[in-house]
């Protein structure tokens, strides 16, 4: 068995570095994809002094020595909303009604709120002071003209569209998406809309694999399920092959009669580069290449399937984009409950980030196996247990994998 380590280098140093392929998308079809141009302001952001709550754009000096028993006393001059500006200027003794987002008007330095207010008759009663730019974000503080905000290679994230839809990218320069065709193999397989009948189960593992994938920056086609036919599975990697730049099985890669992956791969004269990981769940982890195809033939059970990909097939994906980072972030945690491992291999357990007086702990997910979908749906974290350890008692830091 291949250390997690050794396996992702074979498998990054066969898979392609990002070429000049790019095209240019609508802003609404960017996510999940991979920038390939750099990003600049074209405005100030905000691009004027803008109000952060609602309430009355004033000159803090006018009300410096308000209090609740001898309240400042202001003339409202008019009314600046959001979207419409006020035009004239905010002279001594004098106040404008301001919602939040509005353009604080000239003459104003600072915004009071409005639950420390009462106005009759146009007539400002203010019972708190304020400070020079009290509850305004100044003009430019988010960003100035022409700053440089994103580089090339960044994934875009649904915040990262908001920036981009903030500068005016209707349209965005992204790499071209890999072609990923998924086949997912066994007899006792049957589709999502059939009713399985004893000792058969429901494909889930096209739907994971595809959002996940797509998640990555691929371009994905589902080929169906393969069923556990040699000449059958040979037919269906090659001519998956021949139509995208990755495939991926899940199932069929283990060691019984019926996992026909790697001999098919061997007959069809790709060059296979892992077979067994030392990692649980995912030992039989396949990765080869057919011509120029990425091959990954991952282990049919659902969480395995999830950890697999994460770990090998999404580094791969967002390489072949050129993506500036290509793995999920990991994070130190304390254990909430006491988390076993698996020696010699090193073990990933599904678990949840959770906030307990102040401190992020990590829960592992009570789950019956790498078969348990209803379990991992609820995690967004793995905790990894090195190889050498048995396991980790409750409060002991863990080094966690983010999922989300």
């Amino acid at each position: 068995m291949l250390r997690i380590e050794d396996a992702l280098n074979l498998v990054l140093e066969q898979t392609p570095e990002a070429t000049n392929n790019k095209e240019e998308v609508p802003l609404a079809d960017a996510l999940g994809c991979v920038l390939r141009q750099d990003i600049f302001s074209d405005l100030d952001l905000p691009p004027f002094d803008r109000a952060r709550m609602d309430g009355y754009a004033v000159r803090s000096v006018d009300i410096v020595r308000a209090t609740a028993d001898a309240p400042a006393q202001l003339q409202e001059i008019g009314e600046a909303a959001a979207g419409q500006a006020f035009s004239g200027f905010v002279g001594v003794n004098e106040a404008v009604r301001i919602m939040t987002g509005a353009p604080v008007p000239a003459g104003a330095d600072s915004v009071q709120k409005i639950e420390v207010i009462s106005v009759n008759d146009r007539l400002v009663q203010i019972y708190e002071p304020t400070k020079p730019l009290q509850n305004i974000t100044p003009r430019g503080v988010e960003a100035k003209a022409g700053n440089l905000i994103l580089e090339s290679g960044a994934i875009i994230t649904p915040a990262v569209a908001a920036v981009l839809a903030s500068f005016g990218y209707a349209m965005v320069e992204v790499a071209h998406r890999p072609k990923l065709v998924l086949l997912s193999t066994g007899d006792e397989l049957v589709e999502v809309w059939e009713k399985p009948s004893t000792a058969q189960i429901r494909n889930s593992n096209t739907f994971s694999l595809a959002g996940y994938a797509q998640n990555a920056g691929a371009e994905v086609l589902s080929a169906g399920i393969v069923r556990d036919d040699f000449q059958e599975t040979k037919l269906a990697i090659a001519e998956a092959a021949m139509m995208a730049d990755v495939v991926m099985l899940s199932g069929g890669v283990s060691m019984g009669d019926y996992d026909l992956v790697k001999p098919a791969l061997s007959e069809l004269g790709a060059e296979i580069f892992v077979e067994k990981v030392a990692m649980h769940p995912g030992k039989p982890t396949v990765f080869a290449k057919l011509g120029k195809t990425l091959i990954f033939g991952l282990p049919g059970n659902p969480v395995s399937v999830a950890v697999a990909f994460h770990l090998f097939a999404r580094p791969a994906l967002l390489k072949m984009q050129g993506a500036s980072e290509w793995h999920l972030p990991r994070v130190m945690a304390k254990a909430a409950a006491k988390v076993k491992g698996a020696p010699p291999r090193r073990s990933h357990q599904p678990a949840r980030l959770v906030l307990r007086n102040g401190v992020v702990e990590v829960e592992p997910l009570k789950w019956a196996g790498s078969s348990d979908v209803v379990a991992f749906m609820q995690a967004d974290a793995l905790i990894v247990i090195p190889e050498d350890r048995k396991g980790y008692d409750a409060g002991e830091l863990v080094e966690v994998i983010l999922l989300k």
